[in-house]
């Protein structure tokens, strides 16, 4: 009785010493980093550190920021979504052909939320999820087939949105001087984290992420968990894509190409593991932060559009690099 005591009591000093190791190299890479980042673009140009241009900054990244915290939770499942650029283009589609077909703008963005997460729930989620296709393969394929469907469903063509008032709000409005999508995207995130963190379905998502067989044997829902996690992904991006309508005013077949990259790199970079079961929405929303700042840094010293995707590229392949050998170490 006294051995299996012991024995007790120290596998539970070495998970708390593992959990603390776990959370020292999730934010000791990306912390300093993004900081020494500020740093150096503030030497650049000083025009960094003013308030209006961190608004910019913020307002410009928060359809990233809104679909990265949707991703950690993919990704804690073990999984990705590879679709999310072009769940993004098709909500603002959707949502513009609701708007011109006379459908008031509140119920529009409802229904266009509502319709996308179905989509996403009944087409990545049951694929992968109940059927048990490969994450990379089904995503991939919606991927294609979401933006083929936007470019048919708009022959091409940007639609605009100028003359609905509440959609413009929403990507340029403002609550005294903060602007409505900085205040969207803090309230995803916070929703993010006390859903991860507080609630028993958060909890199992983690269990699924890190030993989907003792979750089984614990009596989670597999299937379910998966399932919902991508139909979140997808209202997500709903979310993003209906922000990035109303500050773009129009709707472009083109909008969120190459995003999931983005995303991918801000959830990879705030230490959330491809392997699943390790990770955070806070590590992530240093991610988008880091990414948001070097853009705009970018933008800043005038570099050139093309160079930007080259170093995105690059923080990229570095984040995945990061996370293996991170996840090596644990």
């Amino acid at each position: 009785m006294e051995t299996e005591t012991t024995l007790k009591t120290t596998e539970e000093v070495s998970r708390k010493k593992m959990n603390y190791k776990q959370l020292l190299l999730k934010f000791a890479g990306i912390g300093p980093l993004l900081v020494l980042l500020c740093i150096i673009v503030s030497i650049i140009n000083p025009a960094f550190l003013t308030v209006q241009n961190w608004i910019n900054l913020l307002t410009a990244s928060s359809g990233i920021w809104i679909m990265a915290m949707a991703m950690t939770l993919v990704l804690l499942t073990a999984g990705f979504d590879l679709s999310v650029g072009s769940t993004m283009a098709l909500s603002g589609v959707m949502l513009v052909t609701l708007l011109s077909a006379g459908m008031p703008q509140l119920l529009s963005i409802v229904v266009t939320i509502a319709a996308i997460t179905a989509i996403g729930f009944l087409i990545n989620g049951l694929l992968i999820g109940k059927v048990g296709l490969n994450f990379f393969v089904v995503t991939l394929g919606t991927l294609s087939l979401f933006r083929g469907i936007v470019f048919v469903w708009t022959n091409g063509e940007t639609k605009y949105v100028s003359e609905y008032p509440l959609i413009m709000a929403l990507g340029n409005g403002k609550l005294g001087a903060v602007p409505y999508p900085i205040i969207i995207m803090l309230a995803v995130f916070l929703a993010s984290f006390l859903f991860l963190k507080y609630t028993s379905f958060g909890r199992s998502i983690y269990i699924v992420g890190g030993n989907p067989h003792t979750a089984r044997l614990s009596g989670i829902n597999v299937t379910l968990v998966i399932t919902v996690v991508y139909a979140i992904s997808a209202m997500f991006a709903a979310l993003a894509g209906i922000i990035e309508t109303g500050r773009l005013a129009s709707a472009a077949p083109t909008i969120g190409t190459s995003t999931e990259l983005l995303v991918a790199a801000a959830v990879l970079l705030g230490g959330t593991s491809f392997k699943g079961g390790v990770g955070g929405v806070a590590g992530t929303a240093l991610g988008v932060l880091f990414i948001a700042v070097l853009q705009n840094g970018l933008s800043l010293a005038n570099v050139s559009s093309y160079w930007q995707n080259v170093i995105t590229g690059i923080i990229l392949i570095l984040a995945i690099f990061l996370n293996h050998v991170k996840s090596k170490n644990l």
